[in-house]
């Protein structure tokens, strides 16, 4: 879709959704074609003014409706910084509703001031009522959650606060159908040429799209290939729930944090890169995974993989190396993980 029929489309959906009530937007909504559920929030498909409208539905805790928390980006339950990793075998508990919206306000507004296109616009957004919603399967156990991020008391208190929650933020954005694992996994298997070329528009788009964000301040931390939508001729970041911005208000240790993670969404993204296509190109296991892509670091080309895709792998795979040593020391001890990261060389860069 073009940036004139983007706006076009923005302009007619969130005028109709803005002239409706709380109760005629939860009637919208409801009447909408269920997508899923997750961590991250349920989701909803429905169509207005024409337009298809992706709805995620985010759980907002009662502590962050308090007058002096509404519209807060502050870590108001004071939850660890590591909490920012998407890379636990428990999923992170999130930093609250707030933040969410704050990034899609950046991004949308990045969007329709031609900054950069590579974000879903956010059409409209509204808290209403919603109480009794069960945990996401991934925080279910609560027990086993708190441990598993290290056991503290305001690790308890937010996920505590999420399922007591009596309201939810909806947001309405932009539809775009695919992700980038379920597109990139249909063109590896279309043939040499189709694979080459989408990996080629992936590596051009992550590093684009990843230097916008954090030139502007924004630390993605999850961008992972379901995290990203593509139309195929580019990539849209989406998800922000484990997102930081130098102009959230951050305390002392935050902002310490965002200061020495300033490269990790592009160690990250290659990171993610070569180890999906080491799945999708192999099939591999973990371990066999973890094998190639130490081989791959010491410069062993990959047999059987197009030329330019064996390239990038060797060119990213000394980032993966480290990154998959941290990424495993953290999943065994994530309380610890803001003392186990390091800065790998930058991609591509000579060792």
């Amino acid at each position: 879709m073009s940036r004139g029929a983007r706006l076009a489309a923005h302009g007619a959906a969130s005028t109709a959704l803005a002239l409706r009530s709380d109760r005629g937007l939860r009637e919208l909504v409801a009447a909408g074609t269920p997508l899923g559920s997750g961590i991250g929030g349920q989701t909803v498909l429905l169509e207005v003014e024409g337009t298809p409208v992706f709805v995620k539905q985010v759980r907002l805790t009662d502590l962050e409706r308090r007058p002096e928390h509404v519209r807060s980006t502050a870590n108001v339950f004071g939850l660890p910084s590591f909490c920012h990793y998407g890379v636990g075998t428990v999923g992170s508990p999130g930093f609250g509703a707030w933040r969410e919206l704050a990034v899609h306000t950046m991004t949308t507004n990045w969007v329709i001031s031609g900054e950069y296109e590579g974000f879903p616009l956010m059409y409209h957004w509204r808290v209403i009522p919603d109480a009794g919603q069960p945990l996401p399967e991934e925080l279910a156990d609560v027990e086993r959650a708190v441990a598993h991020w290290g056991g503290g008391a305001a690790i308890r208190r937010r996920i505590e606060g999420v399922q007591q929650s009596t309201a939810s933020i909806l947001l309405f954005l932009e539809y775009i159908p695919q992700n980038l694992h379920d597109w990139l996994g249909v063109q590896i298997k279309a043939g040499a040429q189709e694979a080459e070329r989408a990996c080629a528009m992936v590596d051009d788009e992550l590093r684009a799209g990843i230097s916008f964000m954090n030139g502007r301040g924004l630390l993605h931390f999850d961008a992972n290939f379901q995290n990203i939508l593509t139309d195929g001729r580019r990539l849209f970041f989406a998800d922000y729930g484990l997102a930081i911005s130098s102009r959230f208000e951050l305390a002392e240790d935050e902002t310490d944090f965002y200061d020495e993670h300033r490269t990790y969404d592009e160690c990250y993204s290659v990171t993610h890169l070569v180890n999906w296509l080491a799945v999708a190109l192999h099939g591999y296991s973990p371990e066999e995974r973890r094998a190639f892509v130490r081989a791959c670091a010491r410069g062993v080309r990959p047999e059987g993989v197009p030329a330019s895709v064996a390239a990038l792998l060797v060119r990213y795979a000394p980032v993966a190396e480290v990154m998959g040593d941290f990424y495993r020391a953290f999943q065994s001890r994530p309380w610890c993980g803001t003392t186990t990261w390091r800065q790998p060389s930058r991609p591509g860069a000579p060792a």
